[in-house]
């Protein structure tokens, strides 16, 4: 069950926030612009720091690998619900926000 929850609440955080950081991009309103780089540069950043460990666990380290196996690996359908709710907050929020709920 918490392997369907998860994703869900993330999608369902992730789409006000992306619509926040588009909106001051649209607008000029706000650091949205530093707040967009820093979102997308931390993502880069954890994918860096992940590569690089299953990389170095795969070739030199046989404990951190094993450790890397028990690790959280997203399969396409957790990130397929992540961004439905994310998709679908959104929605609802830009509905709200301009009237239309």
């Amino acid at each position: 069950m918490r392997h369907q929850v998860m994703p869900i609440a993330m999608g369902l955080v992730m789409g006000p926030m992306m619509l926040w950081m588009l909106h001051g991009m649209l607008t000029g309103d706000g650091p949205a612009g530093l707040a967009l780089l820093a979102f997308v540069g931390a993502h880069i950043v954890v994918a860096s720091v992940v590569l690089i460990t299953g990389l170095f666990a795969a070739s030199l380290s046989p404990s951190l690998r094993a450790r890397l196996d028990r690790l959280h690996r997203p399969s396409l359908r957790h990130v397929g619900l992540m961004l439905g709710a994310a998709l679908t907050m959104a929605l609802i929020v830009h509905l709200v926000v301009h009237g239309g709920l």
